[in-house]
């Protein structure tokens, strides 16, 4: 009977065992499952982490209008390439572009079209450029790093990008120009690079054959000066340290000095009087150029109302108005006010507008155009022929006289072709009523040459180079002794019936 309890209570021991086994180990599974369902839940959350995160990076990096990477981007991939581990020494080269027409596009076109250029632009460069970081930096700036590529392959794929810009749209035209800089130092700040980049861009010209510059030690001193030279332009004006120069314009017909241009020079400590080629190219990439021709404008009416207050006969003056003005009317206002404040009479002011200013005539400078002759000033086309010029310029404007462009006369007075050029143009600015005056004339020939085709007034250094006001006032107006004068011969359409066929052929060049 012990025996038969004793086995009874093993029995039930390991009953109950087995039983706390099993609910231990029901707990345990339940337990383990609950474990590896949070972290499968944990797993999820943290793979959907990761894929928001990538999202957001690349919304983060990417340009929301165009569609490409953005600075953010190029300098985070840019610093990692600059500082990963290579088995050889590699190279780095920096290229920065924009379309450096955009501003023209805004305007001739509206911001509409603008838009879509620099998308067209961005666009290219991602289809273009392979392997490669790229990325646009702000909105017309656009930077490529080249890893391990030769100036041969750069300038290549400048030069493509560049084409296929160019050649996208025959009536809108997307011109780049590119800055190259080859990188020394592999722990420079890239933004340090880009800023060199931009600066061998800007010394592109768009006369230049080629789109593009490599930064150079050089350049960078030339940028220095220049900012200096940009820093000082304000104490120069307070100061009164840039000085009107005239240059005596004269009658062909009677010798005489009828008018005169009025020219810029900075009179720069430790260096004298400087020409306006040693500034006006800085000035005018910069919204320096326009407070530059404000004070320019005014020095010029000051000099009128003295001629008058001192009763000397006053001399008609020319002055020169920048392109970057014809895009807002504020300085037709300035003119206006000036000329009342120092009581000029309306004929002592001549306004010289350059052609390059008309290349591509918007409705607003059709309109400021419109203003000033409203207004009463004298308009001159300045540089007539150094682009080209359309005809329709002379038709569609208001002008009232023509300025041949020194180089228009050099090119055609050597040569029976380009005399003849010369005849029918003057030929028909007369038949316009237009007033002819020609710049450049260097030699006697010259003058007497334009004379005989018609032209009313010449300029140029074989009257007299630009003077200061003093030697100005004290100049002989009477006429100029031992200068040959021919017989004044004035050509109609008339004259000219055998070469009928060349005035055809000539308008039709124009108007192409």
């Amino acid at each position: 009977m012990k025996a038969f309890i004793i086995i009874v209570a093993l029995i039930i021991c390991i009953v109950v065992i087995v039983k706390k086994y099993n609910l231990m180990k029901a707990y345990y599974d339940y337990q383990t499952k609950a474990l590896n369902d949070l972290e499968k839940k944990y797993d999820k959350q943290v793979e959907d982490s990761e894929k928001q995160i990538e999202e957001l990076k690349t919304i983060a990096y990417l340009n929301a209008t165009t569609n490409i990477w953005n600075i953010d981007y190029f300098i985070e991939k840019g610093e990692q390439h600059l500082k990963q581990e290579y088995d050889h020494v590699p190279s780095f080269t920096l290229v920065a572009f924009n379309i450096s027409n955009i501003g023209k596009i805004n305007q001739l076109f509206g911001p509409t079209q603008g838009d879509k250029v620099v998308y067209f632009t961005a666009q290219t460069l991602k289809k273009t450029v392979r392997n490669q970081i790229y990325a646009q930096i702000y909105s017309n700036l656009f930077c490529i790093l080249y890893v391990d590529k030769d100036d041969e392959y750069i300038i290549n794929m400048i030069n493509k990008i560049h084409d296929i810009l160019i050649n996208h749209d025959d009536n809108v035209r997307i011109r780049t120009t590119f800055g190259i800089y080859k990188v020394q130092d592999k722990n420079q700040n890239i933004m340090d690079m880009i800023n060199y980049a931009q600066l061998a861009q800007r010394f592109v010209k768009e006369s230049d054959d080629i789109c593009y510059k490599f930064f150079t030690n050089e350049l960078n001193d030339k940028f220095e000066d220049n900012k200096k030279m940009s820093e000082e332009m304000e104490k120069a004006l307070d100061d009164n340290k840039f000085v009107v120069f005239l240059q005596p314009m004269y009658d062909l017909h009677s010798y005489r000095i009828i008018s005169a241009e009025a020219l810029v020079r900075w009179d720069y400590p430790g260096k004298g009087m400087l020409s306006p080629f040693a500034f006006l190219p800085l000035f005018e990439s910069t919204s320096l150029i326009q407070k530059l021709d404000y004070y320019m404008w005014e020095e010029c009416m000051k000099t009128v109302r003295r001629w008058i207050d001192n009763k000397i006969e006053p001399t008609p003056i020319t002055m020169n108005i920048s392109p970057s003005h014809l895009t807002n009317a504020k300085f037709v206002d300035f003119l206006v006010d000036i000329r009342e404040k120092y009581l000029i009479p309306k004929d002592m002011i001549v306004l010289e507008i350059p052609e390059k200013g008309l290349a591509n005539v918007s409705d607003t400078t059709k309109e400021i155009i419109n203003r000033l002759h409203d207004e009463e000033f004298i308009l001159c086309i300045d540089n007539f022929g150094s682009l080209n010029s359309s005809l329709n310029l002379l038709k569609d404007l208001p002008i009232d006289r023509i300025k041949l462009d020194r180089s228009f006369l050099a090119k055609n007075s050597g040569s029976d072709e380009g005399l003849t050029i010369l005849r029918y143009l003057v030929a028909m600015a007369k038949e316009l009523d237009f007033t002819i005056i020609t710049e450049g004339i260097e030699t006697k020939e010259q003058a007497s040459m334009l004379l005989e085709i018609g032209c009313d007034i010449g300029q140029g250094y074989y009257f007299s180079k630009p003077v200061d006001l003093r030697t100005f006032d004290g100049m002989n107006k009477s006429k100029l002794n031992e200068m040959y004068r021919p017989d004044e011969y004035y050509p109609t359409f008339e004259d000219y019936e055998k070469d009928l066929e060349l005035v055809r052929q000539y308008l039709m060049a124009q108007e192409a």
